[in-house]
Formats: C-alpha cells, structure tokens, sequence
C-alpha cells in the first residue's frame, strides 16, 4: 500500500522545514541523480521582497531564477539544492533598480551555501579545533568557503573594550635567578629579578 506524504504542514511546520531545517520554504521537487546524490528544488513559501534600491515592498513576479546552492548531506548523500527565486519588478517608478531577486534569512543575495552549511561549518572550526582545509575538504566547498564564514561569525562577537571583565589571570613568567640586595636606606632586604615579565 502506498501512502502519500500530507501536504498540510504538522504542527504548524512544512516538509522543508522538517527534513531541511529551511522554515518558509517548499519543497517543490526531488530527484535521485543518475551520479549519486539527490536534487531538492525548493521554493519560498511568500512571494514579496523589499527592494534593495529603495525599501518599498513588491509582490510582482517578473521572471522566475534558479540559484544553485550547497547545503548539508541528508540521509548519507550528497544533496544539490535548486532555489527557485522570484525575480521581482520594483514598484516605485523613480527607482534605479527596476528588477531584484527576492532574498530570504535563509538565503541571502548570492549566497552559494545555505545559512545550515555555514553554521556547520563555524561550528566544526570553533568548537572542534578543526583546520580551515581540513573543514573545507570534509564537507566540499572551497577553503575560502570556510573562512568567510568564520570571518562573518567574528563580526558578530562583542567589543572587547564593551564586555566586562569575570575572571583576571596574572601570567608571570622568569627567565633568571632572583637576587637579593640590601636598600641602604631602608637596611631591608628587597628581591630583584632583572628578566622577570608579567602579562595581565
């Protein structure tokens, strides 16, 4: 017997956001490739966007354009993900821009991975320790991939000069014998070490 899969979204998420981890999104088709691999055809659940040239918001579709884009292996195989994005017509008669490609947080303007592979990625060189090309050839992208990723989740950290400090630790390191001499003003004792450093 065969079961179709339900078409209405369970507990309020659809299949994309379920098997992909891609909320707003729908799966539009799916197909084993003849080299190994699947390809996933996905499309945004809402057709508007702001104009990047003005900000005015559009809902009318122009054209339609697929962006090839990489993203996780699901289920053991590689996945190729099409994005079928709406090229949209710019409302506002005085814009410069008279056509733009809808961009989603999932998805941004040129993007050439999903905002899934490059988390992963950060996540495998912070948490890991693991090297820049070692990622980069674990999960197939270009080692430049890798570090604009690292880069962007860099930008995102705090002033240092903004966070308080929790914990102060003092290195001191010696490099020679300490000597002792007697300050003759004093007649006390005073310790002296010439190539001693300390760091805070």
């Amino acid at each position: 017997m065969i079961e179709h899969m339900c078409s209405q979204p369970r507990d309020g998420r659809e299949a994309a956001s379920i098997v992909f981890n891609m909320p707003g999104y729908d799966i539009i088709d799916a197909v084993d490739l003849p080299l190994g691999g699947r390809q996933v055809v996905f499309q945004a659940r809402e057709w508007d966007g702001a104009c990047p040239g003005c900000g005015v918001l559009s809902d009318r579709v122009h054209a339609w354009a697929r962006q090839h884009v990489k993203d996780l292996p699901c289920g053991g195989d590689a996945v190729e993900v099409v994005v079928r994005k709406p090229r949209m017509v710019c409302v506002k008669p005085a814009c410069p821009r008279r056509t733009f490609t809808q961009a989603t947080d999932e998805l941004p303007p040129r993007a050439r991975c999903s905002r899934r592979l490059r988390e992963q990625l950060v996540e495998a060189v912070i948490d890991s320790g693991r090297a820049v090309g070692e990622v980069a050839a674990a999960f197939g992208v270009a080692w430049w991939t890798v570090q604009n990723a690292i880069d962007a989740a860099a930008m995102t950290l705090p002033d240092a000069g903004t966070v308080a400090v929790r914990e102060l630790g003092i290195d001191e390191h010696r490099f020679a014998r300490a000597r002792f001499f007697r300050d003759p003003e004093t007649r006390s004792w005073r310790r002296i070490e010439p190539l001693r450093v300390m760091t805070l």
